[in-house]
């Protein structure tokens, strides 16, 4: 006997089994004869869903009778496909009338067998979980869909198929402006379209954060889900014409799709829920298909945030800060071949952070994620701290030297930024004209409660400059309303002005900054100087400061004062 037979006495054994309540709470064994139409169910399903008793003839068109209008035709298909032997494991979802005017969702699973004279079975389990389903659109949730989809996977050991996940974009807004009733309603209205728009192997449902993902194991492909997608936008639209356009929105859409996958329904989740994410980056109101490459990225990133959380709740072990050196500009000479008058006026502190596992990262690399994670607010009052005491220390040396610390434009957002500066400058003594608080122009730019803070910076006698200059908005004005004490020239300006064939261009446009920002009263530090030939090039346009490889790389405290003690005089 195989898999897809049973004797005469299997079967009547089966058909006991169908007045039997099983283990979970809500599913139910039946037994459907798909040759002579009758089916046998539990007693509780027979009352849930008001039948004439638990065997009855005629099946196919009893439940047809009281099948939701929009999922009868895919009754039918499903009926027939059985009855011809075209599928054999089987899951669908129906709405099913209860006899009393309202629509109970029902999960059918199950595997057509072969028992001799008795004909072809479909048997397996009728799902009822009413405590599953969402009290707004009637759809299973999340917890469900993991149900249907391990018995699945553990019945075949690998699946082919997609998730697609949708969100409606603008659902907040509606929300705020006509109340949560309409959301609802548009959101039970984008559920009904799903349902429409779907075949008979795709199930519908409602997941976390007000998403509804529909799910196909059974062959389907991307091709399909993209042609399902583009049905439901035309469903939208219909939506929002019978609705007069009273209300406006989109659906955006995150698509994975799996050949002979045995991964977990969470894995696949997380795939599909990442590229829903990349989608609304990328603009709304459109469909991503996952990328394995730029979820890998997204997957280190969230390995190494759990890192740095790690690190700062372990008293930001792993976190240190390296110095690169800024040099006088007006001491410096070259002849392209020698550089001579090197003073070393101060120094940029750096965020370097490194464990075991992945060694050494740059700002570039974990600012983005502690900014992200808002673990930028611990990690900036650590990086004052420790910057402005290395600063009290190097000014025995040095009595004028100047510490340059980063400020990222979520410390503002995330902290208290004058409280965090006013604790560090009481903690390491350090004389506040020597330190200098670098921001990103494109971040701040007329931004009014900045200029209070920054007024605020002013009066305490610490300096601002401006970092990254000529990357953002670029205007004067607003940098001079900054109080900004230096501009700082990306180093893109100062490769092209130094090795571009129209360098003569860029170097004009340097000059001009430069000649405008001392009639303003700021000083300008030109970044990425890298060679002797640079400074024979810069030196005409009389920049304040230089800062580069030619004079340091960015080192530890220690190694910068080994290497700079014999520049770091107080005359």
């Amino acid at each position: 006997m195989n898999d897809n037979s049973l004797n005469k006495k299997s079967f009547e054994n089966s058909e006991f089994k169908a007045n039997v309540r099983t283990a979970g709470a809500d599913d139910f064994v039946f037994l459907y004869n798909l040759d002579t139409d009758v089916i046998s169910l539990s007693d509780e399903v027979v009352q849930v869903l008001n039948l004439p008793s638990n065997k009855f003839n005629n099946a196919f068109n009893t439940l047809s009778s009281i099948c939701h209008p929009e999922d009868n035709e895919l009754f039918a298909k499903a009926i027939a496909r059985l009855k011809t032997g075209g599928m054999g494991d089987f899951i669908a979802e129906y709405r099913f009338e209860n006899g009393k005017e309202f629509y109970v969702p029902v999960t059918i699973r199950g595997r057509v067998l072969s028992i001799g004279a008795s004909g072809n079975i479909l048997t397996g389990m009728i799902t009822l979980k009413s405590n599953q389903r969402d009290d707004i659109t009637g759809l299973p949730l999340e917890s469900q869909m993991v149900a249907d989809y391990d018995d699945l996977l553990a019945d075949n050991g690998a699946l082919t198929g997609f998730i697609l996940a949708l969100r409606i974009e603008g659902l907040e807004r509606i929300n705020e402006s006509f109340g949560l009733d309409v959301g609802d309603k548009v959101f039970n209205l984008v559920a009904q379209a799903c349902q429409t728009v779907r075949d008979e192997d795709t199930l519908v449902y409602r997941i976390s954060g007000n998403k509804i993902a529909l799910m196909n194991v059974n062959g389907l492909n991307a091709r399909d889900a993209q042609m399902l997608y583009s049905s439901l936008k035309q469903k939208v639209a219909e939506i929002e014409y019978n609705l007069d356009y009273a209300v406006v929105f989109t659906i955006s859409a995150g698509l994975v799709a799996f050949v002979n996958d045995s991964s977990k329904l969470k894995e696949l989740l997380k795939k599909a829920d990442f590229s829903l994410s990349m989608g609304k980056k990328s603009g709304k109101n459109n469909l991503y298909l996952f990328n394995s490459i730029e979820y890998t990225k997204h997957i280190n990133k969230i390995h190494i945030r759990e890192k740095l959380r790690e690190s700062v709740k372990n008293d930001f072990k792993g976190f240190e800060m390296f110095y690169q050196p800024v040099v006088d500009a007006s001491k410096v000479t070259s002849n392209s071949e020698k550089i001579e008058g090197v003073r070393v006026i101060g120094a940029e502190a750096l965020l370097r952070w490194s464990c075991p596992e992945l060694g050494m990262l740059g700002a570039d690399q974990i600012v983005p994620i502690l900014e992200e994670s808002g673990l930028i607010a611990p990690v900036g009052r650590w990086i004052l701290i420790k910057t402005f005491t290395q600063c009290k220390m190097w000014n025995e040396y040095d009595k004028r030297f100047h510490m340059s610390v980063n400020l990222s434009y979520m410390q503002f957002e995330r902290s208290d930024i004058l409280m965090d500066v006013q604790m560090a400058l009481e903690k390491s003594k350090v004389n506040p004209e020597n330190i200098i608080l670098e921001i990103t122009e494109s971040g701040y730019i007329d931004h009014v409660e900045l200029q209070r803070i920054l007024d605020e910076f002013h009066n305490m006698k610490i300096r601002v400059d401006i970092d990254d200059f000529g990357t953002g908005y670029s205007n004067l004005r607003y940098i001079q309303n900054l109080h900004a004490n230096t501009l700082k020239l990306d180093y893109t300006f100062v490769h092209k002005a130094v090795e571009d064939r129209d360098g003569e261009s860029e170097r004009k446009v340097i000059e001009y900054i430069i000649n405008m920002a001392h009639d303003l009263g700021m000083n300008v530090c030109l970044e990425g100087v890298e060679s002797e030939n640079d400074v024979a090039v810069l030196a005409p346009l009389k920049a304040d400061k230089y800062q580069g490889y030619l004079f340091g790389k960015p080192v530890s405290s220690y190694a910068f004062i080994d290497a700079n003690r014999k520049f770091l005089k107080d005359e």
